[in-house]
């Protein structure tokens, strides 16, 4: 039996509806004119958002930025107490060194602006300009007639010369030449002898043991800022041993005439020629502990200071003129060797400090410096000497 199928007069479609998306209006233009308002609004609420987002970034990056310091202390801070202070000395270097870098990076940047370094000018442009005479100047340095000669210098005595001659060549006077030279009134001079001429502006003075400013300037009555401005002597207070120094307008000192006494001058080996005067000299020290007497093998007396105390000052024996003052290489040490005229000489060693010059000028009784222990001594003590014409005596003879 066979069977038909009939098919419907009609058929119906289905198809899914988007009315949700379509444009809002009556006719085409005005949904034409809100789809576009609605784009521009979904756009500007993209922007809003985007905006929050970048303004919520930009925050959190500030407070980071903010905290950075004391994150970065706190972790430092952590190192280095871990490691006890290892890590200090690396920091510290690290640190200086970048820094000098940056001194010398941005030191040589900075050097080549013209901030810093003015541009140069041209030979050009002195020759296209007409207010201005390019001429090249010299300098030139007049020298004083009083600075023209201001070293000593050696002249060859030749044919006909005398001191006279000598003297009047370079300007200087005779008294000058024979007191530089050690020459007298019946020296002969020979040719191609060597003299020394001094400067033409003072006399020459060899810086000795126990010099100072002081005592150099008093021996040629000069004044003592005069030497040390003429030598260009920056310190004062210290005289190289052996310096020879010019005395601007020095004087010549006059020499020591001892007066002969009247119990006449002593043989040498004499020692009892001399009457002993026991007014002669003060005692040298305030103490009066002898730990040595004066024998033909000691030259002198050892007046020793008590043990544990200060150290004594010591006197001068009478009047006098310091003629030497500073370290004896022959055992006495520190010491003083003072001119009391008359033939006497007095001297004081194993000295502990000088309070004179040399060239100075001491009243009787005057401290001339402490009691020691330098040079060859086996404890404090003061090694006292009185001489007469260079031959020592008993100082107790001399002394109360």
């Amino acid at each position: 039996m066979l069977f038909t199928i009939k098919r419907p007069k009609s058929q119906r479609f289905f198809q899914l509806s988007f009315r949700g998306f379509a444009p809002r209006g009556r006719n085409r233009i005005e949904q034409f004119v809100n789809s576009w308002a609605e784009f521009f609004q979904a756009l500007r609420g993209y922007f809003i958002r985007k905006l929050k987002l970048l303004i919520v970034l930009l925050g959190k990056i500030a407070l980071w930025l903010f905290a950075l310091p004391q994150r970065f202390k706190s972790f430092l801070i952590k190192k280095l107490i871990w490691s006890r202070g290892k890590l200090g000395r690396s920091v510290a270097t690290v640190s200086v060194m970048g820094a000098a870098f940056g001194v010398f990076l941005f030191g040589e940047v900075f050097s080549s602006s013209t901030l810093v370094v003015d541009k140069k000018v041209e030979g050009d442009y002195l020759v296209s300009a007409s207010d201005i005479i390019p001429r090249r100047e010299v300098a030139t340095t007049v020298v004083p007639e009083i600075r023209k000669r201001s070293e000593p210098t050696a002249y060859a005595v030749q044919e006909g010369d005398t001191l006279s001659s000598i003297g009047a060549r370079f300007k200087i006077s005779v008294d000058a030449l024979k007191y530089v030279n050690n020459l007298t009134d019946y020296t002969t001079l020979k040719v191609g002898e060597q003299i020394t001429i001094p400067p033409a502006s003072g006399l020459v003075h060899a810086v000795a043991v126990g010099d100072t400013l002081t005592s150099i300037a008093e021996k040629y009555e000069v004044a003592p800022q005069a030497i040390a401005d003429f030598n260009y002597i920056l310190d004062t207070s210290k005289l190289a041993v052996g310096t020879e120094l010019v005395i601007p307008g020095g004087k010549i000192p006059e020499p020591v005439i001892p007066i002969t006494p009247e119990f006449g001058i002593p043989s040498r080996g004499q020692y009892a020629a001399v009457s002993p005067n026991k007014g002669l000299c003060v005692w040298p020290t305030t103490v009066r502990i002898i730990s040595q007497y004066f024998t033909w093998y000691h030259n002198g007396v050892d007046i020793a200071s008590p043990i544990g105390g200060a150290m004594p000052p010591l006197l001068s024996c009478m009047d006098g003129k310091v003629i030497r003052a500073g370290w004896d290489p022959f055992g006495l040490g520190l010491h003083v060797r003072i001119d009391h005229g008359n033939g006497y000489e007095t001297v004081y060693g194993h000295m502990s400090k000088i309070d004179v010059g040399y060239g100075q000028k001491i009243k009787r009784g005057q401290i001339i410096g402490l009691m020691g222990n330098t040079g060859r001594s086996t404890g404090p003590h003061v090694h006292f000497i009185v001489k007469y014409n260079g031959m020592a005596l008993d100082p107790l003879n001399f002394t109360r």
